[in-house]
């Protein structure tokens, strides 16, 4: 019994795999990638966002005064 359930389950997630499949090869839907630039990162571009001070940050978040 369970096997009957798996089987339909794995041939409705084929079928919805080979459909989406189909319908974005056939260039009637766009998922976005057409113009997709990533960002021009050298030696002077700051990568560090994680703040030094995470009390502080919340505290300034929260409007708190006295931390």
């Amino acid at each position: 019994m369970d096997y009957e359930k798996m089987g339909i389950c794995v041939s409705i997630l084929v079928l919805v795999t080979i459909l989406g499949v189909a319908a974005v090869s056939s260039g009637e839907f766009d998922i976005g990638t057409g113009d997709f630039k990533l960002p021009q990162i050298n030696a002077g571009t700051n990568t560090n966002n994680i703040p030094q001070e995470g009390f502080y940050e919340y505290c300034y978040k929260l409007n708190i005064d006295n931390c």
